[in-house]
């Protein structure tokens, strides 16, 4: 069968989905409160993060580069597309309906399991999650072996340059600091990948190149007075709007994934688990306490309530990662249920009528505006994480009561 008309298919049956969806949710009253703080069930979450993939995957195409027309690069769209697929997986592992698998492996087919097109930069190395994912599950080789690819070519690069941000590509020179991890965003694209494929393949060098990488930006771009992270170099000394000094909340919030996604991947025992471990709990207790009144964590992390806009993305990847901490064991329910109830509160009030996950600011590198209209990829993405584990949260309370 043509490829083109099972992709017509799918997207129609997705629509059916949305639409069914949006006749079973659509006018249920969110079951948090800030008031009650009243656990939603399994079923009420399922069919909300369901409704919102079934609207993005009916907008979005097979091919990882539908940022292209409007921003004018390819591999942006990998990695607006690519944190999409990312949560996309998390949804496939626990949905009932096995369409969101089989339209994964739709994608990955349709371009041949390629990773992005600029080998040594990680926002086009976060596809590859997805990859080893499929792989996983289907011992798919050709899901594998482009990642491995990759990767093989870049450890033996094994670039040294300054991890000071310089704008712009190049691909023939190694002084670019883009051919390392200069970037706050990019320790959620690459080291998970990187993990994983050591996972799938039993050798060891791509945790170990993650983890050097890794602790290497860390080192570079943490703050020690804060404990937060800056989003890339040029941030050191800029203030925002409210003359505060500057940390991107999506920034930051691709860091606290990536190191959730890091943890995810390294098996029990390793080694190299008590540092990512670490890095979560601090990082958790720098978070948590800028978190505003109305559930939301401000753009600019230390704008506080003069930032009025309840931004999703930033706080779904939050939200994402304080649940996974409670789920794990390593975060008491008792101190920061509370606080996650107020932001899956704002995260469904994000969810439009039809499925649309609203209030993400757009592509940028640091606070900008927001609108309750605005939606992207990897704010689909990062949603789908975050109700991902409150799926698992409100399963195991349903069954330990």
């Amino acid at each position: 069968m043509n490829l083109k008309y099972l992709s017509r298919l799918l997207l129609g049956s997705v629509l059916l989905v949305t639409i069914t969806a949006c006749e079973i949710t659509q006018g249920t009253p969110v079951a948090v409160t800030q008031k009650t703080q009243t656990l939603p069930d399994a079923e009420t979450v399922m069919q909300t993060i369901e409704k919102v993939a079934n609207w993005q995957v009916a907008r979005t195409q097979y091919m990882p580069h539908v940022g292209r027309a409007q921003l004018g690069s390819e591999s942006y769209g990998r990695w607006i597309q690519g944190a999409f697929y990312v949560g996309l997986t998390h949804l496939a592992e626990r949905s009932p309906n096995p369409f969101y698998e089989t339209w994964i492996g739709y994608v990955g087919a349709a371009h041949n399991w390629r990773m992005g097109k600029v080998k040594y930069f990680a926002d086009d190395h976060v596809i590859g999650q997805m990859n080893l994912w499929y792989y996983n599950r289907h011992n798919n080789q050709a899901a594998l072996l482009p990642v491995k690819e990759v990767f093989d070519w870049l450890i033996e690069q094994n670039p040294t340059n300054d991890l000071t941000f310089i704008a712009g590509r190049n691909a023939d020179r190694l002084h670019n600091c883009q051919w390392r991890w200069c970037w706050a965003d990019a320790l959620f694209m690459a080291p998970p990948t990187l993990i994983a494929l050591s996972n799938a393949t039993g050798d060891q060098k791509y945790i170990e190149y993650a983890h050097k990488e890794f602790q290497a930006t860390v080192d570079f771009l943490l703050d020690p007075k804060t404990g937060l992270m800056f989003r890339d170099s040029r941030y050191f000394d800029r203030k925002g709007k409210f003359d505060e000094q500057i940390f991107w909340a999506r920034g930051v919030g691709w860091v606290y994934a990536g190191i959730v996604n890091s943890l995810t991947h390294l098996p029990e025992g390793h080694q190299y688990r008590p540092y990512y471990e670490n890095l979560y709990m601090n990082l958790t207790q720098s978070i948590i306490k800028l978190q505003k009144k109305d559930g939301s964590w401000p753009m600019s992390l230390l704008a506080g309530e003069k930032d009025k806009y309840p931004e999703s993305s930033g706080t779904a990847f939050f939200t994402y990662g304080l649940l996974w901490g409670i789920n794990q064991g390593l975060l008491s329910e008792e101190e920061y249920l509370p606080q996650i109830l107020n932001a899956w509160t704002v995260l469904n009030n994000a969810v439009h009528p039809d499925g649309k996950f609203g209030w993400v600011q757009g592509v940028n590198d640091k606070p900008d505006v927001v609108a309750y209209d605005d939606s992207q990829l990897y704010g689909v993405g990062a949603f789908l994480l975050a109700g991902s584990q409150m799926y698992d949260f409100v399963s195991n309370n349903a069954i330990s009561n």
